[in-house]
């Protein structure tokens, strides 16, 4: 049975294929409302600490979860220069708070015992408890940023990113000035894991992740072992200032010049369709054309990277929805 719409004729399945078309054209205009929600959204505080354990800098980051009511973060130790994520833990208040670091996912060997704790203070005491042994070490710790909070609150400081690979961890540089809704990263500092030291300083304009300290993305963009990473860029509507987190940038690893850059085809094909990337650093597109709404079929090109600023075409392939 068809259902007459001015001088054509419409099918229940037609329809259905028309809303279906209909929402992935929508999509990548929700994904920009996403954006600018998750950039205007209140941060949760983050706070960082740094004393010493024994004769040792280390760092620690708390960031607090009022949904959640609980705690998250990184512990930093300048002998290891291993960020290292804390585990979500809940938090009440009033009482101390013992949270595993994760060096090992289903193990961890230790934990950041503060006796007592109080989100956000001044200053910080416990110690580090060793699980196998239940040995402690005593930690003293004061606060150094706290980032988010209250749009009263400016902030300018570092923030480390728990992840590293071989040679190198990351950090960025973060800034709010009091009465703004969000923080603006204005550098992203590649550090030498044997030194400490700064090996890269890349310049730009980014969003400070609203939630957590994890704002710079992770993985494998091509076939190396080194790590890669991608960042969320802003821009100001001119219509009403408001602050925007797109488009994608990415920052792969170049083995000549020894130092990310950006690769400006993928960053083309992040706001043409959709982009992901195989275990194996293989780079997959699709977009919009690429869709067959009477099979039901999804095309995807595959391709590699070759070089900063290029990539190479390898195959198409057909998947199912």
């Amino acid at each position: 049975m068809t259902q007459s719409i001015g001088s054509s004729t419409q099918t229940r399945a037609g329809k259905q294929r028309h809303l279906q078309h209909l929402l992935f054209r929508l999509a990548p205009v929700l994904l920009l409302g996403l954006g600018l929600i998750t950039s205007t959204a209140q941060a949760n505080p983050t706070t960082t600490y740094r004393g010493t354990l024994g004769e040792t800098p280390v760092e620690l980051a708390l960031t607090y979860d009022s949904q959640y009511g609980g705690m998250s973060g990184y512990w930093f130790s300048d002998s290891e220069r291993l960020p290292m994520a804390l585990e979500s833990t809940p938090f009440h208040p009033g009482s101390g708070l013992l949270i595993n670091i994760m060096d090992n996912p289903t193990l961890p060997a230790a934990a950041v015992s503060l006796q007592p704790f109080a989100e956000g203070a001044e200053a910080l005491q416990g110690s580090l408890v060793d699980l196998r042994t239940g040995t402690q070490q005593p930690l003293q710790l004061q606060r150094v940023t706290r980032f988010g909070g209250s749009q009263r609150e400016a902030f300018d400081g570092e923030l480390l990113q728990p992840v590293f690979d071989r040679d190198f961890y990351f950090s960025v540089h973060a800034a709010r000035k009091a009465g703004e809704e969000v923080g603006q990263v204005d550098s992203i500092r590649v550090m030498s894991r044997v030194t400490g030291r700064r090996v890269q300083e890349i310049s730009g304009q980014w969003c400070l992740s609203s939630v957590g300290t994890k704002t710079l993305t992770f993985g494998h963009f091509q076939d190396e072992a080194r790590i890669d990473f991608q960042a969320q860029s802003y821009r100001v509507a001119e219509e009403d200032g408001r602050l925007w987190c797109s488009p994608t940038q990415y920052y792969l690893y170049n083995r000549e010049g020894r130092k990310y850059l950006r690769h400006a085809q993928l960053e083309q094909f992040a706001v043409d369709g959709t982009l992901r990337f195989s275990p194996s650093g293989q780079v997959e597109f699709s977009k919009q054309d690429f869709i067959n709404f009477d099979q039901r079929t999804r095309r995807w090109d595959y391709y590699r990277v070759i070089s900063p600023d290029r990539l190479q075409f390898l195959s198409s392939g057909e998947e199912r929805f």
